[in-house]
């Protein structure tokens, strides 16, 4: 070996020897600090990689995709493994960019019935093997949970909310019944017999409107009361379910036994329809009954509305000096008893005047017509043929009561042919 040579490969390795010698650069530091490889060392059921770790997350978060889960993480919550139905539901939720935001805690399968749950940023989203995965956040949620979550009355969540009913109202259904929210008036369950009564009148759109309390039952034997804008469902566990429509309600019952209160109250949101005035809601749908009638060929008119106590007082009168008052009370109410006074009724006749205030009417077209249809547009006869022993009065097929679409069709449905019946009410034959 020359000496030129000698040299050359002493030379190498020298530098060689000086590059095993420097310190290794440092690996670069990614914003997880290591947290999502660390999960996954501790989770190697998640196996392969099949996404690079991706930290271009809303908070700084950072996720990293795996053949049987993902692993998400973020400052606030640290690393936690999201996989199966439940990650499915978070992703129909737009992942951590929805309300959901990042996941707090890993899935926890010792619930009741074999169900899970996880914890995000925005609430918990359960599943169980007939619920399915679903999502419970905010009022709904936290009114749920004082009723005993998954292991309460109501069970496990079977729908995400629905924000989309009259007047900014929202629902979850459970597999024992529901939870309602509403602005001002706060989250509330219905279940058991008061929430199927409730449910049968039209739920949020009967007369009874949203819920303003829990069920709250006592005393012995066992009643139950759960109160609702437009009233209240009673319970008594030993005998059926029973309404109480307050006055302002269109739901509310004026007979023999139950009379305005106050008194001589007049509503304060009467409107002409025809030559009458009625509540407004009830104008409204008495309008377009005219006008359905119209269109099948059958003119109606209206005959009385609205009676104001006063009028209420001289009409009895003229009737009890006619034919007495045994009489007198099978066909006119006293004062004060009246539902002329609610402002929902219209008695209806023929523009002819043919059987006005008779029997009769119901042969003709205007009656006929009334009697098939008038529940389409939330009125029902109220005193029907045969029913005098329980409504007190005679048959009167031109008397028509508004109650609402919703309730007016149920009866219609079910074949009830009362409000005494129908809200489960003490019959009033008599004062």
């Amino acid at each position: 070996m020359t000496k030129r040579l000698m040299a050359a490969l002493m030379a190498v390795l020298a530098m060689i020897g000086a590059t095993m010698a420097a310190p290794l650069p440092a690996l670069a530091a990614t914003p997880d600090n290591g947290a999502v490889a660390a999960k996954l060392a501790a989770n190697p059921q998640l196996g392969g990689a099949i996404t690079p770790l991706r930290c271009n997350l809303p908070q700084g978060g950072c996720y990293q995709a795996y053949q049987s889960g993902s692993i998400y993480w973020s400052a606030a919550t640290g690393a936690h493994i999201t996989t199966g139905a439940i990650a499915r539901r978070w992703g129909s939720l737009n992942w951590e960019r929805g309300q959901m935001g990042f996941p707090k805690t890993d899935e926890n399968c010792t619930l009741a019935n074999g169900g899970c749950v996880q914890t995000f940023q925005g609430g918990r989203i359960y599943w169980q093997s007939t619920a399915g995965a679903n999502a419970v956040t905010g009022a709904i949620g936290s009114a749920w949970d004082r009723s005993g979550a998954e292991q309460g009355k109501l069970g496990y969540p079977i729908s995400g909310e629905n924000c989309t009913l009259i007047n900014g109202g929202c629902v979850q259904k459970y597999e024992g019944g529901y939870v309602y929210w509403r602005p001002s008036l706060g989250a509330h369950s219905v279940h058991g017999s008061i929430g199927n009564k409730w449910v049968q009148m039209g739920y949020e759109r009967s007369p009874l409107g949203y819920p303003t309390s829990e069920e709250n039952c006592g005393g012995a034997p066992l009643r139950c009361v759960q109160y609702f804008q437009g009233g209240t469902i009673n319970w008594p566990t030993s005998a059926g379910v029973s309404v109480n429509p307050y006055q302002s309600s269109v739901g509310v019952v004026v007979n023999k036994r139950r009379p305005n209160s106050p008194i001589n109250q007049t509503p304060p949101d009467l409107v002409w329809v025809g030559s009458q005035v009625m509540r407004s809601e009830a104008a409204n749908q008495l309008a377009q009954l005219i006008s359905g009638a119209s269109a099948a060929g059958v003119p109606i008119t209206t005959v009385s509305g609205f009676r104001s106590h006063a009028t209420q007082t001289s009409l009895y009168n003229s009737y009890v000096a006619q034919y007495g008052q045994a009489v007198a009370d099978t066909i006119s109410a006293r004062p004060g008893y009246s539902e002329h006074q609610t402002g929902l009724v219209m008695d209806i006749g023929n523009p002819s005047g043919a059987c006005s205030l008779q029997a009769c009417f119901a042969n003709t077209a205007a009656g006929q017509f009334a009697a098939a249809n008038a529940w389409r547009y939330g009125f029902i006869i109220r005193y029907t043929s045969g029913f005098d022993a329980i409504t007190g009065y005679t048959y009167e097929p031109w008397h028509l009561r508004y109650i609402g679409v919703r309730a007016a069709t149920d009866m219609h449905n079910r074949g009830y042919r009362t409000l005494e019946q129908y809200f489960g009410l003490a019959a009033a034959p008599t004062y």
